[in-house]
């Protein structure tokens, strides 16, 4: 018995056994892309009111309609 797969070829100097590929590296990555913020902006920017500006994006959705609905 053996303990695994033995070259048929032996000692025959023309076969050279092929190297082995390198493993595959797996690198993790966020899920969103980060940018550089363009020159010239704040870097810490004013709160925005969440409660007004929703109400006018949402009165502006319902306003937007294609013409063909009249």
């Amino acid at each position: 018995m053996t303990d695994g797969p033995q070259d048929v070829r032996g000692d025959d100097p023309e076969f050279v056994t092929p190297p082995e590929p390198p493993a595959p590296v797996v690198r993790r990555r966020g899920r969103r892309v980060t940018t550089d913020p363009v020159p010239g902006t704040d870097p810490a920017p004013a709160p925005v009111d969440r409660r007004r500006d929703s109400y006018d994006n949402d009165a502006r959705l319902r306003a937007d309609k294609p013409p063909h609905w009249g």
